[in-house]
């Protein structure tokens, strides 16, 4: 015997057969006829290859071989009734999941930790870990699982349909300072700025955007620090003339924290969209969806604040 020659409905019909013991009455509890019932139990008997059901008056007495099936077939039938039950609606305080966001430490620090925070309160038993983002492998990554979810501030076209992305909001670039520089009392020309000591963080394209905005000046930053990482170019900031430049929305983050001081460019603004990235296999996913209903209301909460 074959899965595929078992049709459900001879299930269900077994099933009534083994309650009611009758033809005639498990007809009338599944809402067909007799003779749908006789020809159901003729299937299931060729399908098993036993009798299943003998007559003894006017009642079917099942065999030795259909009372084996029986617990086996309830259990079948009432998951697959709980299967195709409607689902409770979502709510976010009872859910128990697990989601991974990829994205650099900056897109961490702006949206990551913040939802973290919201989760606490609104989904105790819903947790977003962070992992790295790298660009080479955040579309394998989105396909198999490894990530949930994808912060990007770098706005690449993503040549790949099964993937989503939505812009939550364009960020600007923001330059940092110590809270002793030169610059902060007076805005410098876009050759002095150039000229200056500028920290590189690898994990973002910032440098990159801003040596765009100077290009019609004909300049280009004087990198003196090369760093992995955001809060060791802070340090080095701290420690120095040099000038660190971020997501605004990071900048405003890490100021106040630090200390540090906003210089005013003398360079047009330089737009930097920040987007969420996610697998097409999740559209239909509440928790999931409820998720990117936060990461949203992140994005306004900080473009507000703007």
């Amino acid at each position: 015997m074959h899965l595929k020659e078992v049709d459900a409905n001879l299930l269900v019909t077994l099933d009534a057969l083994l309650v009611d013991a009758s033809v005639t009455r498990a007809a009338e509890r599944l809402g067909r006829s007799a003779s749908a019932i006789s020809h159901a139990l003729a299937k299931l008997r060729e399908i098993f290859n036993d009798e299943l059901f003998v007559r003894a008056g006017q009642r079917l007495v099942p065999t030795a071989k259909a009372l084996e099936l029986a617990p086996t077939v309830h259990v079948i039938l009432a998951g697959m009734e709980s299967l195709l039950r409607p689902s409770k609606p979502f709510e976010p305080s009872l859910s128990v999941r697990e989601f991974a966001a990829a994205s650099s430490e900056a897109g961490e620090l702006i949206l990551v930790e913040p939802l973290r925070k919201r989760l606490q309160s609104l989904a105790p038993n819903v947790h977003v870990s962070w992992t790295p983002s790298h660009r080479d492998e955040n579309i394998d990554s989105l396909r198999n699982a490894r990530s949930h979810f994808v912060i990007d501030i770098e706005g690449a076209p993503v040549a790949a349909p099964d993937v989503r992305v939505a812009k939550l909001f364009d960020d600007t670039l923001a330059t940092l300072s110590g809270p002793d520089h030169p610059f902060i009392k007076r805005k410098p020309k876009a050759a002095t700025f150039a000229a200056a000591d500028h920290v590189a963080v690898n994990t973002l394209p910032t440098m990159t955007l801003l040596d765009q905005a100077l290009r019609g000046e004909g300049l280009s930053c004087n990198v003196s620090s090369q760093v992995s990482s955001v809060l060791v170019g802070v340090l080095v900031v701290l420690n120095s003339d040099a000038l660190l430049t971020l997501p605004s929305s990071l900048a405003a983050i890490l100021e106040k924290q630090f200390g540090l001081a906003r210089i005013d460019q003398p360079v047009p603004p330089v737009d930097l969209p920040l987007r969420l990235m996610w697998h097409s296999s999740y559209d239909r996913d509440e928790c999931h969806q409820w998720l990117r209903g936060e990461f949203a209301n992140i994005a306004l909460e900080i473009v507000g604040a703007a």
